[in-house]
């Protein structure tokens, strides 16, 4: 879905990156796929409503799969999954800068393992708040 108020793939890009949550859903629903309660619970900021219609706007920028796979969870595309990983490195690039500006120490950054306990990775998205933006 191409629009032509964008004048580069940047412009594309950025637009999306700008979203409210959309960055923060690329990178859970990268992470191994997820019910809609389990998304809800990692960014529990979000209404219901909201989270679908942030999922519909993923799914029709091809970035989500359009449809739930048989556990009724929602993942990523292949080209989703090809822009988490520019995402994360933007960000992980981005926090050391600024980092590096204030005279701090970059913290090493590891993801949890894709079987991590929800809990452990509604504790674990706090840490996303320095790298992604979005309001917890």
């Amino acid at each position: 879905m191409t629009d032509s108020k964008f004048h580069s793939g940047i412009d594309y890009s950025l637009s999306i990156l700008q979203e409210k949550w959309q960055p923060t859903l690329v990178f859970w629903l990268g992470f191994r796929p997820l019910t809609l309660d389990e998304l809800h619970q990692l960014v529990p900021k979000m209404s219901s409503d909201e989270l679908k219609d942030e999922l519909a706007k993923l799914q029709n920028l091809r970035i989500a799969n359009p449809v739930k796979d048989t556990e009724n969870c929602y993942s990523l595309t292949e080209d989703g999954k090809d822009f988490r990983q520019l995402l994360m490195s933007l960000s992980i690039w981005g926090k050391q800068q600024m980092n590096d500006d204030e005279d701090k120490s970059s913290a090493l950054v590891v993801e949890p393992e894709s079987d991590a306990k929800l809990s452990e990775l509604v504790k674990y998205s706090k840490l996303l708040r320095d790298y992604i933006n979005y309001d917890e």
